[in-house]
């Protein structure tokens, strides 16, 4: 199936889902704008939300993250277009798949790793869509990803928007790995206030009680259930998506020798 500029040819159907988009393209250039204009061009009447721009360049860990925070955040009845794509124009696939209560296009690279896995397995499905010809070997996003998502929001099936595969890319990176009563995760992104985000989730502590948590230049052995609750230093505790975030009260974590992006966080559970 290709995707082409014709307002005259959108699809006269009733459903009209919103498309997020999840990018690291920035405001500075006209790229964020240029999808909004590839989904209209598709179909006049999309309706298009920008759930952030702000990923790190090229950070496809934290781009999966947001794409995530967003899920949770509209749950259902969206579609969500994620474009996080350092191999743009090279091999790798562009996939949609479908979690059951909303949809995701994006460049199988591990972008969908959490939307995947934590999807119910018996209503995921995803499919490989096709390039089409024309497209800009630099610009999928706009060529490919966009009009996919518009398509897709009009109520168009899973099945009839690409062929079918075994499973998309996930990101090894993605997920923490126990050993013993100890859990090891690395940190995925500081976030607007300076909350370390990290990749060991809540079902990875399976209720058990935080002892201590530490990285190679720091440890705490505090564990809140708000940031108010904070008092001297950092302090663990799991945010609102479900991933343990060490955080400082009302400053940076790294203000207060909370570990940095990229760090490796191991957890000691009692």
């Amino acid at each position: 199936m290709s995707w082409h500029s014709c307002t005259d040819c959108a699809p006269e159907r009733s459903v009209h889902r919103p498309i997020v988009f999840v990018t690291d393209y920035g405001r500075d250039d006209a790229y964020a704008a240029a999808l909004i204009g590839a989904a209209w061009r598709f179909d006049p009447r999309a309706i298009c939300v920008d759930g952030t721009h702000g990923v790190p360049p090229g950070d496809i860990l934290a781009g999966a993250y947001h794409l995530k925070s967003l899920a949770l955040a509209f749950e259902r009845d969206v579609v969500l277009c994620g474009v996080v794509d350092p191999g743009v124009g090279t091999a790798r696939r562009a996939i949609a798949i479908d979690a059951g209560s909303f949809i995701c296009v994006a460049p199988d690279n591990g972008l969908v790793s959490y939307l995947w896995t934590e999807a119910p397995s018996v209503e995921r499905a995803v499919v490989a869509l096709a390039i089409p010809y024309g497209a800009s070997p630099t610009f999928h996003g706009r060529d490919v990803f966009a009009p996919a998502a518009a398509q897709l929001a009009t109520g168009v099936r899973l099945l009839e928007a690409g062929e079918p595969i075994s499973g998309p890319v996930l990101l090894d990176d993605a997920f923490a790995h126990r050993d013993g009563a100890t859990v090891h995760g690395r940190v995925i992104l500081m976030d607007h206030f300076g909350n370390a985000i990290t990749t060991i989730r809540a079902r990875d502590l399976a209720g058990a009680r935080i002892a201590r948590v530490a990285w190679d230049t720091g440890e705490t052995s505090s564990a809140v259930t708000t940031y108010d609750n904070i008092t001297d230093g950092v302090a663990a505790l799991i945010g609102s998506a479900g991933h343990l975030e060490i955080a400082a009260r009302r400053s940076s974590a790294l203000e207060h020798g909370g570990p940095p992006v990229g760090a490796a966080v191991s957890v000691e559970l009692a």
